[in-house]
């Protein structure tokens, strides 16, 4: 029983007007903090622009990031649907799981210049090599949240009619969805290492041609923007999917998980 006379701040509540901040400069605060890396991107961006970025680095730029991303593409979209499969169907897991041990620890460079042999050096090679380095993680990550669904949620929709196809759709989906995005984000970074280290191989244009050209020629200003590049793309490319994510996702922070 609290004491005759005594405040709120005695027993722990402080009012609002003797707070040092206001809960709106706190939000503002804590987005500053959050979202800081991309105002420190566009400053870095305004210097690169400034003193070294030029009409080719973009050139080379666009190349990069459309292999990249077709080969992301390609395997978030493959990848997502053999992790369904695998986690809904066990003649799937049993084919497919024993091939991805074998293929996951080996190391995909390894097998580039066998796809340069069957694909030749121009951009089918580099596309298959960053397909099969994203392919992985995205179907390991698929392939673990849909084992991962709670076995009630598909018993209380099965009870109440719902067929295979809408218990996929319905529930294994959008309960393994976060475990795909964090494969994904895992796979955003694996096809940027796997497009620079296949242009530093064989390559006419691209960030790695870009940066391989630079160190032979004795210029550390130029390759040092392609690699200031790379970081950039990527990181864009991360915080975005994380955006996307927590705005999906927001029920995860209510529950605090």
């Amino acid at each position: 029983m609290k004491p005759q006379g005594t405040t709120g701040v005695a027993a722990g509540i402080v009012p609002a007007e003797a707070r040092p901040f206001s809960p709106a400069l706190m939000r503002v605060a804590r987005a500053i903090l959050r979202y800081y890396p991309v105002a420190l991107i566009f400053v870095l961006w305004e210097i690169c622009s400034r003193l070294f970025v030029t009409h080719d680095l973009l050139v080379h730029m666009g190349f990069s990031f459309a292999r990249a991303g077709i080969g992301f593409a390609l395997a978030a979209t493959v990848g997502i649907t053999v992790g369904i499969f695998m986690g809904r169907f066990r003649p799937v897991e049993n084919f497919v799981d024993p091939l991805i041990s074998a293929l996951f620890p080996t190391p995909k460079l390894a097998i580039f210049p066998l796809m340069m042999v069957f694909l030749g050096i121009g951009d089918a090679s580099k596309i298959a090599l960053i397909f099969l380095g994203c392919f992985l993680p995205i179907v390991i990550s698929t392939y673990t949240g849909v084992k991962n669904v709670d076995k009630y949620f598909i018993w209380n929709a099965r009870t109440k009619g719902a067929n295979h196809r809408q218990v996929l759709w319905t529930v294994v989906f959008p309960a393994a969805m976060p475990f795909v995005f964090a494969g994904l984000r895992v796979a955003t970074s694996t096809a940027f290492l796997l497009i620079v280290a296949s242009e530093l191989i064989a390559a006419n244009e691209g960030l790695g041609y870009l940066i391989i050209y630079a160190q032979r020629t004795f210029n550390p200003t130029l390759m040092f923007s392609g690699v200031l590049m790379v970081a950039g793309m990527g990181f864009i490319v991360d915080r975005l999917l994380l955006a996307i994510g927590r705005w999906l996702f927001a029920w995860q922070d209510k529950t605090g998980f």
